[in-house]
């Protein structure tokens, strides 16, 4: 079991313990307990027992101040906020909530004013999706097709014209095909969606493909374990063979025969290729850190937080922009000022430990408002010859 599955699975019994008795937990792990709600994907019981050791027991956390919340190392602003949110609502809070928060500022294109939106990054822990093969990756096909959706008016219209033109001899197999292409891309039947406006946008594959990955991996759960628990903590050796990728797939998907085992090894080695996160070398998948296109930026960065908000460098840095993608830390960075100085953002905050993003629309609007803005090819421009 890997860390971050003990990790999830701690914080379930968690829940279970509360929900069948509140009185079962210590007060650490009523503390851990909550922080799970503003803090994803780490151990907070370190932090529980900061607090308590800093202030000597739940009570006295709840009353103290934000500033002082800030000041327990670990402890950042969505944490602090929630603490304060529960004090409030149980009637132990003491005084205005005043967040310390400025803004590096550099001169915008034109000022955005910052919608109301979330104010944590932690969102409901969702089940685990069922695992399933991954046995037909697509990825040549949907480079070619996915791009031609635009043209259709309906999803049927869409669906009949991949039957006709995948390079499929058998009716059936290519039936079969566009199912797996239209599953994995529009699994709400339906083509009014973002994505189909972005690929009728991008001047070049290289735009295209950190989408397609991104929707190829949310699609299918055995890619994602993949990049996240294999090809990931892999990262400083910046290569994996074959073979121990196979042992690591057969870990979630212990029934599947050989000849399932060779075509899943094959469409990851393919997403990863043909997809640019990585390069096929033999029997060997060879990545490394390395830096995208700005539209491909912004079009994984809408569909993480579709919704306008505040959201932390944290919460960009351990999500899928970099444990799938493998995008650059400073480069993401960049990206975050480039889209500020067009407006899709409204602010970036680097203030000590106080690192975010307020993105000043939802993920139709960034999309359009970046698509049409006059000034987007000269700064994309300026981002390439930067790297």
């Amino acid at each position: 079991m890997t860390a971050q599955q003990e990790n999830a699975g701690h914080r379930a019994r968690l829940r279970q313990r509360f929900v069948a008795d509140p009185t079962l937990l210590s007060e650490i792990e009523m503390l851990e307990l909550l922080l799970t709600y503003a803090i994803p994907r780490r151990d907070v019981a370190p932090l529980a027992q900061a607090l308590i050791d800093r202030f000597g027991n739940i009570d006295r956390v709840l009353i103290a101040s934000y500033e002082e919340l800030l000041t327990v190392p670990g402890i950042g602003e969505q944490a602090a906020i929630l603490v304060q949110v529960v004090a409030r609502l149980t009637g132990q809070a003491q005084g205005p909530v005043e967040a310390v928060v400025d803004t590096v500022h550099q001169p915008a294109l034109f000022e955005v004013e910052p919608t109301l939106g979330p104010l944590f990054d932690s969102k409901p822990e969702p089940e685990e999706p069922p695992m399933r093969t991954f046995a037909n990756d697509e990825i040549d096909n949907s480079l070619t097709f996915i791009p031609q959706a635009a043209q259709f008016e309906t999803f049927e219209a869409f669906k009949a014209y991949l039957k006709e033109r995948l390079p499929y001899n058998s009716e059936s197999t290519r039936e079969r095909r566009a199912s797996y292409i239209l599953n994995r891309f529009f699994p709400e039947g339906r083509l009014d969606v973002p994505l189909t406006y972005y690929v009728a946008q991008c001047a070049s594959q290289q735009d295209l493909k950190p989408a397609l990955f991104y929707h190829v991996l949310k699609a299918e759960p055995i890619a994602a374990k993949v990049a996240e628990e294999f090809v990931w903590p892999a990262l400083p050796l910046g290569r994996v063979d074959r073979e121990a990728m196979r042992e690591f797939v057969l870990r979630y998907l212990p029934d599947i025969g050989p000849a399932s085992q060779a075509k899943v090894l094959r469409s990851l080695f393919n997403t990863y290729g043909l997809l640019s996160v990585g390069t096929q070398d033999g029997p060997q998948l060879r990545f490394q850190i390395h830096t995208g296109t700005l539209e491909g930026f912004l079009y994984v960065l809408a569909a993480e937080f579709p919704e306008p908000g505040i959201y932390t460098f944290e919460a960009l840095e351990g999500g899928p922009m970099r444990l799938w993608l493998l995008w650059d830390r400073e480069w993401m960075r960049r990206q975050l000022y480039n889209l500020r100085d067009l407006g899709v953002i409204a602010k970036v905050s680097e203030i000590d430990a106080i690192r975010q993003f307020t993105l000043a629309m939802d993920q139709w609007g960034a999309l359009h408002h970046y698509f049409e803005h006059p000034q987007r090819n000269t700064l994309a421009m300026r981002e390439q010859s930067s790297t």
